[in-house]
């Protein structure tokens, strides 16, 4: 959550505990509850480096367009390659599975994460939300990148 702080309130941040980030990790790994999403892993031994999860496009639902819903990876992991391996290995998933476009949201004042994603090819969408979460208003933007190119 580190890489939030100052973009959404610290009272939202406080709310995601241990608990409730096990709850949503067993739901994105369960195949009753969602049984077209894949997530890769990154670990060093025991330790979880970072996570991307990805599927079908969800909003609105698209059969040529997958979605990245998450990419996380640990504070001391970063900048030294491992973020763009899981991104690279979820759009060479999703190609398999016969996606031509790939799409995200990303908190719309997160600008490492959106220097991240236009370095390695991804272009704003033109396409704004904002998410209502725990009575907090996230603003958000989507990045598409075309997987053939």
């Amino acid at each position: 959550m580190s890489a939030y702080r100052g973009i959404v309130p610290d009272a939202f941040l406080q709310g995601v505990t241990l608990q409730s980030r096990l709850i949503r990790w067993e739901r994105a790994f369960s195949a009753d509850e969602s049984p077209d999403t894949d997530t890769i892993v990154a670990v060093d031994g025991p330790t979880i480096l970072g996570i991307c999860s990805f599927g079908p496009r969800r909003k609105p639902p698209s059969s040529t367009t997958g979605e990245i819903y998450a990419l996380h990876v640990l504070p001391a992991s970063r900048r030294g390659g491992l973020g763009t391996m899981l991104l690279d290995a979820a759009g060479r998933r999703l190609v398999d599975r016969g996606f031509r476009w790939a799409f995200l949201w990303v908190l719309r004042e997160n600008a490492d994460a959106r220097r991240f994603y236009e370095a390695r090819g991804w272009s704003l969408a033109g396409e704004e939300w904002v998410e209502e979460r725990d009575g907090y208003s996230i603003p958000e933007v989507g990045y598409s990148i075309d997987l053939h190119a």
